[in-house]
């Protein structure tokens, strides 16, 4: 794109996103150069914006404003003595919001009820570090009831979940999907032994930090929901 004219780049020029069909699976964007103003914004004529299109700038106030073209005039006069006036003149309208994934804010309620049980009056008191210690040790208890052995730690989850013919299955897929699911939540599940419920692994929490102790409990919440469906042989 050829740059802006020089009477617009004199008031100064503001590197842009214009973003075409936003929102939608088709949406692309591109980078670029504009001339800012309250009402309006002023571009280079081989531009490729368009009527619709949300164009993001940095706001002075902090983070991203988000304005929308409302109507786009290409203005490229003919003759010697226009020449170097060539320009796009965007108005703005009202642009939509910017996009927020649609999830809900986790929270402990939304857990495992195991993880309820054994881990929720700890972080509510702010005893995060205790909190995951207990979720992660209910789910120990739990597989070794399941399989009634006499294991712990890693060594049961390698038992429970390893092996070709594994004591506890929950795979859900059939087949080669099947195998690897299985695989992998048995490295899952090892893993949260030694890396988690291992006493040496506590050096590397943050005692004080309740976001992390709510993503540890996530996890426990996940391999909790694994062993409601799972079949023991």
């Amino acid at each position: 794109m050829t740059p802006l004219p020089s009477h617009f780049r004199t008031f100064g020029v503001t590197q842009v996103t214009v973003i075409h069909n936003p929102g939608s699976e088709d949406e692309e964007r591109f980078e670029t150069e504009a001339h800012i103003q309250a009402k309006t914004a002023f571009f280079a004529v081989d531009t490729p914006i368009y009527e619709g299109d949300v164009v993001e700038f940095p706001d002075p106030r902090g983070g991203l404003a988000r304005k929308v073209a409302a109507s786009v005039d290409v203005n490229n006069p003919t003759g010697s003595s226009f020449r170097g006036m060539e320009h796009i003149h965007v108005t703005w309208g009202a642009a939509p919001p910017a996009r927020v994934a649609p999830v809900r804010r986790l929270s402990v309620e939304n857990l495992h009820a195991e993880v309820i049980r054994s881990s929720s009056d700890l972080f509510a008191d702010g005893h995060y570090e205790a909190a995951v210690s207990e979720a992660f040790k209910a789910i120990e208890v739990r597989v070794r009831t399941m399989t009634g052995s006499a294991q712990s730690g890693v060594k049961l989850m390698g038992e429970a979940f390893g092996g070709s013919e594994p004591r506890v299955s929950v795979a859900k897929a059939t087949g080669q999907s099947g195998k690897d699911e299985q695989e992998g939540f048995a490295a899952l599940f090892r893993g949260s032994m030694l890396g988690v419920r291992n006493p040496r692994a506590h050096d590397l929490f943050r005692p004080q930090d309740p976001q992390q102790a709510l993503e540890y409990l996530g996890f426990a919440s996940l391999l909790h929901r694994q062993l409601d469906s799972a079949t023991v042989s």
